[in-house]
């Protein structure tokens, strides 16, 4: 049986059904190898596509809502407490010149649909620069949750509402479920530079009103954002090649 450019990925002599050897993993922690080993013995096939040893920097802090100081006190936090974070989100969206990618578990509501549609508007001012038949690609992807189903053409409706109609622009919206699987990732990936990721969902009840859920994300950029865009890509070609997921 031949592996053609697959063996490459293995260590020389040894069963390629065993392990993987990624060239990037020399100078990674302890905390690290850690993660590496386990990964390259038990999901060896889905190296460089649902995970891979990468290099970027981390932007500002760690994004956390609400911010630790809430802790101290057991009373709900502040009114508008949060409304940074989606502020956060169109922000990184805007920079967008070339393509964006974005993953969540659910559609957007609340404010963060209001500040997705503001980073539309900017990306659309970034598309004016580029010639014809070269758009900028926005693509979002998001899990077809049992109970919560989504509906694509609604979603692309409301994002495009205040959009101009000759915007050089293409938006792309998909939900994907197979069985009790379904994208869970929460990812923006623009122009394989800039990375968003963590555990946020897109909820304004869940996230910036009263007893809200604690989460954590971060902002990157460098290496790792390329990769955010190949989780994106993998999840493209299940929901094409399998008959019950449904691509809009």
């Amino acid at each position: 049986m031949k592996f053609s450019g697959l063996l490459d990925l293995f260590d020389k002599g040894d069963d390629p059904f065993k392990h993987v050897i990624d060239s990037s993993s020399e100078r990674l922690s302890y905390v690290g190898t850690a993660a590496y080993n386990a990964l390259r013995f038990k999901h060896a096939w889905h190296h460089h596509s649902q995970w891979n040893v990468t290099t970027g920097k981390t932007v500002g802090l760690l994004q956390q809502t609400p911010k630790a100081d809430i802790f101290k006190s057991s009373a709900d936090p502040a009114p508008n407490h949060s409304d940074w974070f989606p502020e956060a989100l169109k922000e990184i969206m805007s920079k967008t010149t070339v393509w964006c990618d974005l993953m969540s578990l659910g559609e957007p509501d609340g404010i963060f649909v209001t500040k997705m549609k503001e980073a539309l508007l900017v990306i659309c001012e970034n598309a004016k620069s580029k010639p014809e038949g070269k758009p900028i690609i926005v693509r979002m992807m998001f899990g077809n949750i049992v109970g919560m189903p989504v509906n694509c053409e609604n979603i692309i409706k409301k994002l495009t509402e205040d959009l101009p109609t000759d915007a050089n622009v293409e938006l792309w919206v998909g939900a994907w479920r197979k069985g009790v699987s379904w994208n869970h990732a929460k990812i923006i990936a623009v122009d394989g530079r800039y990375l968003h990721t963590g555990g946020h969902n897109l909820w304004e009840s869940s996230y910036l009103k009263h007893n809200p859920v604690h989460d954590l994300s971060i902002e990157m950029e460098g290496r790792v954002a390329h990769d955010g865009h190949l989780v994106r890509v993998l999840l493209s070609i299940c929901s094409f090649y399998d008959k019950t997921d449904s691509f809009s």
